[in-house]
Order: C-alpha cells, then sequence, then structure tokens
C-alpha cells in the first residue's frame, strides 16, 4: 500500500467519522489556543511596556538618585531637593526637574476613598508636557500652585469629575481640596495599570506629600550637542555621597527588567494551566482513538487480510492524527489571538488600563502551537496506532482474536510509573536539589508522572469501585441502573480513560482546597495563639501606612501596646535578607515569636533578633555580631539579641531606631498592631481607635477576628480563581466523558436494539445512558479526590513552617465536587442518552 493510498484511507476515515473528528479538533484548538494566547499575551504586553518605558524617559537624559548597594524589597532613599541647585552651573543641562513620587488617593464627592483598580493610588510631581515626564495629558492642563491638581482620567470618569470640578485627596499629611485643572494618563491608555494617581507641581507635592524637602530624584534634559558622558562626569564631581547619576538608557532598561518579571509570572501563570487543559486533552484523545480503533477491528483486519503490512496500517492512525493537529493548531493559533485579545479587554473593562497592544506572533508561538497542536495529537495516538498494527488479519473473521491480541498487563507499569512519580515529586519538594528551577521541574514532572501512573491503575480498581458506586444506583432504579452499572464495570479501560480526564481537574481542585484549607487553619492558629493584638491596622492597597498611624494610636490612653511593623533589605554574606522593623518593648507585648534565647523588649540600636534556622546556618548565638550591608549602601555590624522559633514575620528583626540610623526611605507601615490597656472596654477602644484614624481613611481597623476572616476571604478567593481556571480543562474532560458515551453507544448499536425489542422503553434506555455518565464521572471525582487529597498533604508539608504549620481539611469541598460529578455526568450523556433512545430497532439489530 503507497503512501497515497495510506493518505487517501486516513482521509476517508475523517470523513466517515466527521463528529468524532470535528469534536477532538475542537478540544484540541482549546488547548491550542490557550498556549498560543498566553505566548501572544505576554509578547504583546512586553513588547508595548518596553515602548511605554521608552517613551515615560525618553526626554530624560541623565537622573540623579539616592544609590543602592543591590536592589532590595524596600524604597530607595530621597535625595535633598537642593541637589538641584548643585546643578545649576554645569555646561550642557537645558532642564533640571525634581521628581517626588508618594501615597495620595484621590476621594469622591461624598468624602469616600476612590478604590483603585488592582494598582497602588500614587501622587506624584508633574510639570506638564513641556518637562521630562512622558505622561500623557488627557484634557486641560498641568497644575501649578496649591490649589490645583491634576488626575489620571480612568479615575476621574470612575467618579463623574470633569476639568473645573472641586475635587479633594487624601496624603500622609492630611485630606487636601483642590480644582481639577486637567487629567493624564499613561501613552494612549487613560490609566496606570490599575493604580490612581493625584499629580501635583513639585513645590505643592513636597509640601502636601510631607517629604521633608525630599525628593526621589533630579531629572535632567541636555542641550542639544551637549556630550552626556562629559556632563554625567560633571555632576558626579558635585554629588554628595550615596548619590548617583544615571543615564536614561539605565532607567529604560530598569523599568523594562521590571515589567519582565511581572509579564513572566502572568505569562507563566497561563501556560501552567493551559498545558493542564492540554494534557486533559491528550488523554480523551488517546481514549478516543483506542475505542474507535476498537470498533474498527474487522475493518483493520480486513486491511492486513488484503495485504496491508502493520506498518502501513500505524501509518494510517497516524495520518488521521497528523491530519487533525494540523487544522488544531491553525484555528488555534487564531483563536489563540482571540484568547489574548479577551484578557486585555476583561482587564480593561475591570479599570486596569492596559495600553493599546499590538498582536505580537514570535517564531516560538508557532512552534509551541505545533508542539502542543501536532506533537500532543501524535504522542497520544502512539498507544493506539502500535495497538491498530498488532491485529492479525484473521480477526476480519473471529474478531475476539483481534482482542486477545490486544490485551496487556498495565498493572505492573501502572505502579511503576506512579512509584517513579511519587518519587520525584518528593524529591523535588523536599530534598530541592540545585536550583529553584531544577527542582520545581523535578517536582513537575514527578506530578505529571503520577498523574500517568493512577491513570494507568485506576483501570484495575475501576470494576470494584464502579460497581460500589452503581450498587445504590442499580437497587433505587431498577432496570435502568443495573444495565448502567453492568456496562461501566465490563469496560474498565474505557471507564478509567473516559474517567483520567475528570481525575486530573478534579485532583488539581482538591489539592488547592487542601492546601487553602491548612493555610486558613495555620492563619487561624497564629492569630489565637501567636499574636494577642486586639487590632490589626492594614492599607487595603499594600502601598503601607503613614508612621503618623502608629504614632497617632500609642499616644492613646486606651491602649497598652503599639507597633508598626516595617519592611527593611540588607545583605549577610551575601545574601539578600527581608528584615522587619519593630517596637521591641510593645512587639513583645503583642506577639509570642516563641523567644528560645535572648530579650525581645530590650533589643536595642544595632541590635537583631533572628530565627533559629539562620542562626543554626550561619551558626550564630545571643550575644554574637554579624556585619551587614543595608540596601542604601551603608554598612554595619549587628549583635544578636535574641534568638526566636516562629517565622510569622520572618527571620530578622531589628528595632524602629536601628532602620531609621541605615535608611531615609520613606517610612511605610506594612501593619500597625495594637492592644487595649487593662480595664478599658472593647467598645471604649473601638470609639478611640476609630477617632485617632480618622484622618487616615486608607486605614483599614480590623479587630483580630475580623482581620482573620478577612485572610480566610482572601483564601477562598484564591481558591475560586484556580477553580474558574481550571473550568475550561474540566467542561473538556465532561465533553470527553459525553464523546466516549457517544462511541459506546455506537459500539452497542446491535445490544440497544435487542433491548428495545424485548421491551425496553426509550425512557428506560436514556436513564440507563444518564447513570453510566453519573458512575463513570462519579468514579473520576473519586480517584480525583483521593490523588488531590495527597498532592494538597505533600504540597502543605513541603512548604516553610512559617506558611503552613498544620494541615487542614475541608470535607464541603468534597460534597461540592461530588455533587458537581453527577451534574456533569448528566450534562455529558444529554447527547448519547438522546442517540440511543431513538435509534431505529430494525437497524439496530440488524446491524454487525
Amino acid at each position: 500500500m503507497s503512501f497515497s493510498s495510506t493518505a487517501l484511507l486516513a482521509r476517508k476515515s475523517i470523513r466517515a467519522r466527521l463528529g468524532r473528528t470535528i469534536a477532538i479538533a475542537l478540544m484540541m484548538t482549546a488547548g491550542v489556543s490557550f498556549v498560543v494566547g498566553s505566548f501572544v499575551l505576554a509578547d504583546s504586553l512586553r513588547a508595548t511596556f518596553a515602548s511605554l518605558s521608552d517613551e515615560l524617559v525618553a526626554k530624560i537624559d541623565l537622573q540623579v538618585r539616592a544609590s543602592e548597594a543591590f536592589e532590595g524589597d524596600s524604597n530607595r532613599d530621597p535625595i535633598d531637593a537642593t541637589i538641584a541647585d548643585d546643578l545649576q552651573g554645569i555646561d550642557g543641562i537645558e532642564v533640571i526637574e525634581p521628581s517626588l513620587t508618594r501615597f495620595a488617593q484621590l476621594l469622591d464627592q461624598d468624602g469616600d476613598l476612590v478604590a483603585t483598580t488592582g494598582g497602588p493610588a500614587l501622587g506624584f510631581s508633574y510639570l506638564g508636557e513641556g518637562g521630562l515626564q512622558g505622561i500623557t495629558l488627557k484634557d486641560g492642563r498641568a497644575p501649578y500652585g496649591d490649589n490645583e491638581v491634576v488626575v489620571d482620567k480612568a479615575s476621574a470618569d470612575r467618579v463623574g469629575y470633569t476639568v473645573g470640578d472641586r475635587v479633594s485627596y487624601l496624603t500622609d499629611t492630611g485630606t487636601h481640596s483642590a480644582t481639577l485643572v486637567g487629567t493624564i494618563g499613561a501613552a494612549d491608555s487613560d490609566g496606570f495599570l490599575g493604580a490612581s494617581v493625584v499629580a501635583l507641581d513639585i513645590p505643592t507635592a513636597i509640601e502636601k506629600f510631607g517629604s521633608g524637602g525630599k525628593v526621589d530624584a533630579i531629572d535632567i534634559g541636555l542641550a542639544a550637542g551637549a556630550d552626556t558622558v562629559a556632563v554625567q562626569a560633571a555632576i558626579e564631581n558635585v554629588l554628595p555621597t550615596r548619590t548617583e547619576v544615571v543615564t536614561g538608557e539605565v532607567l529604560s532598561a530598569e523599568s523594562q527588567s521590571d515589567v519582565d518579571g511581572f509579564i513572566s509570572v502572568f505569562g507563566t501563570g497561563l501556560l501552567i494551566f493551559a498545558f493542564i487543559t492540554t494534557f486533559i486533552v491528550a488523554f480523551i484523545i488517546n481514549n478516543i482513538f483506542q475505542i474507535t480503533i476498537g470498533q474498527r477491528l474487522r475493518e483493520l483486519a480486513l486491511l492486513r487480510a488484503v495485504g496491508a503490512s502493520a506498518k502501513q496500517v500505524r501509518r494510517m492512525i497516524v495520518a488521521e492524527a497528523f491530519f487533525l493537529g494540523v487544522i488544531a493548531t491553525a484555528l488555534g493559533i487564531l483563536g489563540g489571538i482571540g484568547v489574548a485579545r479577551f484578557i486585555v479587554w476583561a482587564f480593561n473593562q475591570a479599570g486596569i488600563g492596559f495600553p493599546d497592544t499590538s498582536t505580537i506572533l514570535e517564531p516560538r508561538t508557532f512552534v509551541a502551537a505545533a508542539a502542543v497542536g501536532i506533537g500532543v495529537t501524535m504522542l497520544s495516538v502512539f498507544v493506539p496506532a502500535r495497538r491498530a498494527s498488532t491485529i492479525p488479519p484473521v480477526a476480519a473473521m473471529r474478531p475476539e482474536l483481534g482482542f486477545d491480541a490486544l490485551k496487556k498487563q498495565q498493572l505492573i507499569i501502572g505502579v511503576v510509573v506512579t512509584a517513579v512519580g511519587t518519587l520525584l515529586l518528593i524529591v523535588g519538594l523536599f530534598v530541592q536539589p540545585g536550583s529553584a528551577a531544577l527542582w520545581a521541574t523535578i517536582a513537575g514532572v514527578g506530578a505529571l508522572t503520577l498523574f500517568l501512573g493512577v491513570a494507568s491503575v485506576s483501570s484495575t480498581i475501576a470494576p470494584p469501585v464502579t460497581r460500589a458506586i452503581g450498587w445504590p444506583i442499580a437497587k433505587l432504579f431498577k432496570v435502568p441502573g443495573a444495565l448502567a452499572r453492568d456496562n461501566v464495570v465490563r469496560a474498565p479501560r474505557r471507564t478509567s480513560s473516559s474517567a483520567s480526564a475528570l481525575m486530573i481537574g478534579v485532583a488539581l481542585v482538591s489539592a488547592a482546597a487542601v492546601f487553602a484549607s491548612s493555610l486558613r487553619a495555620t492563619i487561624t492558629d497564629v492569630l489565637d495563639n501567636a499574636i494577642t493584638a486586639d487590632y490589626i491596622i492594614t492599607d487595603p492597597n499594600f502601598f503601607g501606612l503613614s508612621p503618623a498611624v502608629a504614632e497617632g494610636l500609642a499616644a492613646l490612653p486606651e491602649l497598652d501596646a503599639v507597633t508598626p511593623i516595617r519592611l527593611a533589605s540588607g545583605q549577610v554574606d551575601g545574601d539578600s535578607k527581608n528584615i522587619g522593623a519593630i517596637h521591641p518593648e510593645a512587639f513583645d507585648k503583642l506577639v509570642d515569636p516563641d523567644l528560645q534565647d535572648g530579650t525581645i523588649a530590650g533589643l536595642g540600636l544595632n541590635e537583631v533578633l533572628i530565627h533559629s534556622d539562620p542562626a543554626n546556618d550561619l551558626n550564630k548565638q545571643v550575644g554574637d555580631t554579624i556585619d551587614i550591608l543595608w540596601q542604601s549602601g551603608a554598612k554595619g555590624t549587628l549583635t544578636v539579641a535574641g534568638v526566636y522559633g516562629d517565622a510569622t514575620f520572618g527571620n530578622w528583626l531589628i528595632s524602629l531606631d536601628t532602620l531609621d540610623a541605615v535608611s531615609d526611605a520613606p517610612a511605610r507601615d506594612l501593619f500597625v498592631f495594637a492592644r487595649l490597656a487593662d480595664n478599658v472596654t472593647a467598645a471604649e477602644g473601638d470609639a478611640a481607635v476609630i477617632a485617632a484614624t480618622d484622618q487616615f481613611p486608607q486605614a483599614d481597623v480590623q479587630t483580630n477576628a475580623e482581620f482573620r476572616k478577612g485572610q480566610e476571604d482572601q483564601i477562598n478567593q484564591l481558591l475560586l480563581t484556580i477553580t474558574i481556571l481550571l473550568l475550561m480543562s474540566i467542561i473538556i474532560a465532561v465533553l470527553g466523558i459525553a464523546i466516549t458515551l457517544a462511541l459506546g453507544v455506537f459500539e452497542r448499536t446491535r445490544e440497544i436494539g435487542l433491548l428495545r425489542a424485548v421491551g425496553m422503553n426509550r425512557r428506560q434506555l436514556r436513564r440507563s445512558v444518564r447513570w453510566e455518565a453519573v458512575i463513570v464521572s462519579s468514579f473520576g471525582a473519586v480517584v480525583g479526590i483521593v490523588l488531590g487529597t495527597f498532592l494538597g498533604v505533600v504540597a502543605s508539608l513541603a512548604v516553610p513552617d512559617e506558611v503552613i504549620s498544620k494541615l487542614a481539611f475541608n470535607p464541603a469541598i468534597i460534597v461540592v465536587v461530588m455533587v458537581f460529578a453527577v451534574i456533569a455526568g448528566l450534562a455529558a450523556s444529554l447527547y448519547p442518552s438522546f442517540k440511543a433512545s431513538n435509534m431505529d430497532v430494525l437497524e439496530a439489530i440488524a446491524t454487525e
């Protein structure tokens, strides 16, 4: 049989099974679309933000700013605004423009905070389009004087402000009002990627933002023909210590690096869910081809009988799969572009304010599309194609011989694969060899292998489990229920293959549920035992609180102890460390960090509290010293004042006095903890705290119980988000069950005709198919819950104790998943049950 003959047979086979072909192509297209969409979105946003970064600094030739010893999580120190005066006499400088960014939040007409749409609430200096900032003026003009302000157009439109309105805004120095004289945006966008912006001229910004005469940087524009290198050298000669001057190219590269980090995480997250969908599609394609090869047994055996070799039969099956893969790849690329555009549209509808993005299709996107569309399809039919090639010619006359030739022992292989996957997963998560990327890859491969192993083993456990699941159905629904149960039990391989796709989605949801429940239990335990504060004050926008909040609360007689939690960055032996800064005496009263040695309340200047893990790693104990390099460039030596065992607040703690001595960065408090004084009622404390924070509307005052509830809500939202992202893969899994049932109905055409002939009515037949779908989906849910629970436990044990220290389970999730499985089964059975009940009885009986 020539290649052209093989291609002709493959084409005719596809046309003869057009419904199956369309279903597989659509499922594969969905997987390719997600993968392509992830790449297109990431590449398009990366290109757009690169252009935006260049535009924002295009007019800036040089910038003076505080130097940093390394890039940390803390803010860069500000510099004295008077440095601008020292630059006035340097040849080649045409424009000198100080810039300042701090917290500022717009208020609406009722005096309430205007919520951002995912970004921080920012206030910065703005000189208009004549300045060096690459910000687009949308309406009006730039502000001038303390009675004028501009805001981002997205926020103004959302609230209903127009140019000329009187508006109010909040800063760390209080609430201010001014006339809105203009609106601004980033490039062609009306917003700033979800951030809200309040902009003032530089003298007003210094005053209203409370910067104490300091600015973040001084932007410099050079005269035409000026030598950048020479001017940069001249500036360096007049700068004070711990300041630097960098070029606009450096600023653009730094900005692009920050954006790349965010986009890479965002794109990787989408890719993970895309590959999960693709993995499930591969299971379904494999199952469909396995079933159809069984149904085409006589056809394939006849081909062998008339002279086709095993290789030619295998090529025909592969050709069918290749054609499907090509179609799915082409459609998936188009669908991926649509997915990327939809995500950008959805974010903009939520107010994030993405700029217009061009569609970028990199060569690797096409490679990835082909790898998923063609590669995954080809891999999925590898086993079915080999299976088809083993059919003996004599099976054309005796089909049962063909099935005998296909029997294989899967149990041993499945157990071995499961064991290998489990081992790789444990090594990756607990041993963690090499870099983070390496051990994460090992863990990911282990999880993938584990899924494959469980899917293989599940065909062995399918008969007893499905028999148990179907027992109450058979008792309640008599003949239709018993028939459904028997149909499932007698085809364990088909049952396990059909259920495996659903099993993966359910397992991931169950794993996320265990992880979330354990995280929730840990947070509850910490709030109940480690934190004795009655009040926890935070900023919902994560910009941090002004130190004035903690200072005002500390002055209240109704409160016994108040401490803020600030963040600093330092390097010890070349490794970067996140360091918390606290008020020692108050922290000692408010938090129990499991002190093992030393003192908390006595923590003094240039002293540190260190967690037992880094203390052991560095071989340090109370009284020892540790050399540290601060992010600002300052060097110091810290004396260990105490060692503690609970890392809820990190591994390193210093006093606020120590932080103030080494950093001039704007202070922002991540949290403020407070406790009622003795003999003060909760009502009295609430009234005092609310009154003290009234001038800081951004301060979210919560009791311990309210804070716990808020954390639980955030965890629930995370779980809901993961479930929604997995929804497409679960829907495809349900579609796979429907296709398998339809194929099963076709395979049992003669049997169904005989059942109708001996008295089974259409309603009973429909019920039988429906309950068969319910049993299959319930089996997938049961296996998924067991596997997902195992994965959730492993993941929870693998993370550090400061993140999760207690295991917890959520039985409600199991109930929800099982209810969903029943609904999914009923949904999957709609078409197959309709098809079965509407067969012509005589034609069905005559079918061979």
